[in-house]
């Protein structure tokens, strides 16, 4: 029984000594890793966003970044990867700038399908080969789908899109250079069997008060004269995303002034707006030259155009 009792009271010392030895290995442990943890550097931030409420129906703005969400100081990037762009995309993409000051570069046409082939019955078309960007097509059938729904019409016709006819009794009287893109929709009206010009009135109006929702914006609307060069031409529509058409709506810009706003915001803070169940957020980085190192997101889905000038404008998207 003595044995019993002193093998006993060896194995409870030799148990503490264990769990002594393992606390204080530990303990070195944390010791450790809390002094090199400032030392990591991966890509991103992870950061919060206050909401506030704006008097619209449906319309969320985010205001932020706050607070950082992490407690790793020093971590930077997180949640974000790179990917290299090259000057020959500055000239491409949805946000194109393209006027006298700034002309088209090359047109990558792989992105753009023959209307006569991917419309619905919703509009008509001018003539048989119109083509234009597949992401702006499905944007015009889903709006004219739309329109028709609302106000019980099929009258408009795609009057033109890269090349659009302004001789002698066009119904378009203006030759917009940017057409080029792929990107534009020049509208008229199909006036029981005569075609008329879209003045953007009337029943008719729906297009111009609801193509934002649909990525589309009139290139060329009132009070912009100064800016875009052209009085209000409510039947030459440019697609730019749902998500830069929101924010231009919102803010009343046009392309131009749309531009000079994002420059202010960067990867790091960027502009953010909730429309629709999405949240947008957009941001600039300047072109360097050849080769651009852009930062985007990880998770989520984003784009990417050249604004033809210095620098490129991404765009993300999170649900």
């Amino acid at each position: 029984m003595a044995n019993r009792r002193i093998r006993k009271r060896r194995v409870v010392l030799a148990m503490i000594a264990i769990v002594g030895t393992l606390t204080a290995a530990d303990g070195l442990r944390r010791e450790f890793f809390g002094y090199n943890k400032k030392n990591i550097v991966v890509s991103g931030d992870f950061r919060e966003m206050t909401i506030s409420q704006q008097d619209t129906d449906d319309v969320l703005v985010l205001s932020g970044p706050a607070t950082a969400s992490t407690e790793f100081e020093g971590v930077k990037y997180l949640g974000f990867s790179e990917v290299k762009v090259s000057s020959s995309q500055l000239s491409s993409g949805a946000l194109t700038l393209v006027n006298e000051q700034h002309p088209a570069g090359a047109v990558d046409t792989s992105g753009m399908v023959d209307l006569f082939d991917y419309k619905n019955d919703y509009y008509t078309l001018i003539e048989d080969n119109v083509m234009l960007n597949e992401d702006a097509a499905e944007a015009l059938n889903l709006m004219m789908e739309d329109y028709n729904e609302a106000t019980g019409l099929m009258d408009f016709i795609a009057y033109g899109t890269t090349d659009t006819y302004t001789g002698a009794g066009s119904y378009c009287p203006i030759a917009f250079p940017e057409s080029a893109t792929g990107y534009t929709v020049d509208l008229a009206l199909n006036g029981c069997g005569s075609v008329i010009a879209y003045d953007g009135y009337d029943e008719e109006s729906w297009i111009v008060e609801n193509c934002s929702r649909y990525g589309f914006v009139v290139r060329c609307p009132e009070g912009k004269q100064d800016k875009t060069s052209h009085a209000f031409c409510p039947w030459h529509l440019r697609y730019v995303g749902a998500a830069h058409a929101a924010i231009m709506t919102a803010n009343d810009l046009c392309l131009e002034e749309y531009i000079d706003f994002v420059r202010a915001y960067s990867y790091d803070a960027p502009y953010t707006y909730t429309a629709g169940g999405a949240t947008y957020c957009v941001y600039y980085t300047a072109s360097e030259g050849d080769i651009t190192s852009v930062r985007v997101p990880t998770t989520g889905t984003y784009s990417i155009s050249g604004n033809n000038i210095d620098g490129y404008i991404v765009a993300t998207e999170k649900y």
